[in-house]
């Protein structure tokens, strides 16, 4: 059974990363601080998961930044939550990208350690304990997060936006369309189409 990291983007868009030495992040302290936050209930792996648990970094070509594979199949899984029965051996992958990145390396790594605890659904109380415990950072705090929204806008269909109200044209910075002109804040913004006129209007 797997449980994969949500979109943060999360889904690392073919970028290129080097292979890391640095050892992969050590669980004892996050798992403390879990302990903390769920009861044996909510997190029935959590009980003896370091006998359980490894911990390594994935390959530089993973399109993840984190994922949770448990060996069982997710019926053995599931019968063994009922139970409250240990979950067998459980492997956490982690993207190297991640290495210089600590912020998103500490919330991409307790997000996969809920999973591994037993919180294996991306419902509202794994997001909320995930930010809690170890909070996303924001954008301009995050040199992946930086890194990957400029993949993202680079590989979009529409470079440039257009208003057909006032005329004016700007270069895309966002990911969603923009609701409004910058310039007139009329709500008339359609895609740029390139013209030769573009060019002529740049040299003059």
């Amino acid at each position: 059974m797997v449980g994969r990291t949500p979109r943060v983007p999360y889904r690392v868009i073919s970028i290129d990363a080097e292979p890391t030495d640095q050892p992969p992040p050590s669980p004892e302290e996050w798992l403390d601080i879990i302990r903390n936050h769920v009861g044996e209930i909510e997190a029935p792996f959590l009980k003896g998961l370091n006998r359980w648990l490894k911990v390594s970094w994935s390959e530089p070509s993973s399109d993840l930044l984190g994922v949770t594979r448990f060996e069982l199949d997710p019926n053995e899984l599931m019968r063994r939550r009922r139970m409250q029965s240990p979950s067998g051996p459980v492997h956490i992958e982690l993207h190297p990208i991640l290495v210089d990145d600590p912020a998103l390396l500490a919330h991409t790594f307790v997000h996969e350690l809920l999973h591994a605890v037993g919180l294996t659904d991306h419902d509202n109380r794994h997001a909320s304990l995930t930010e809690a415990i170890a909070p996303a950072p924001a954008l301009s705090d995050s040199p992946v997060l930086m890194r990957l929204r400029s993949e993202v806008l680079d590989g979009q269909e529409v470079q440039e936006w257009s208003c057909t109200n006032c005329g004016t044209t700007w270069k895309r910075t966002t990911v969603s369309r923009p609701k409004r002109c910058p310039r007139c804040a009329r709500a008339t913004v359609i895609p740029h189409e390139y013209s030769p006129d573009d060019d002529i209007e740049k040299m003059s």
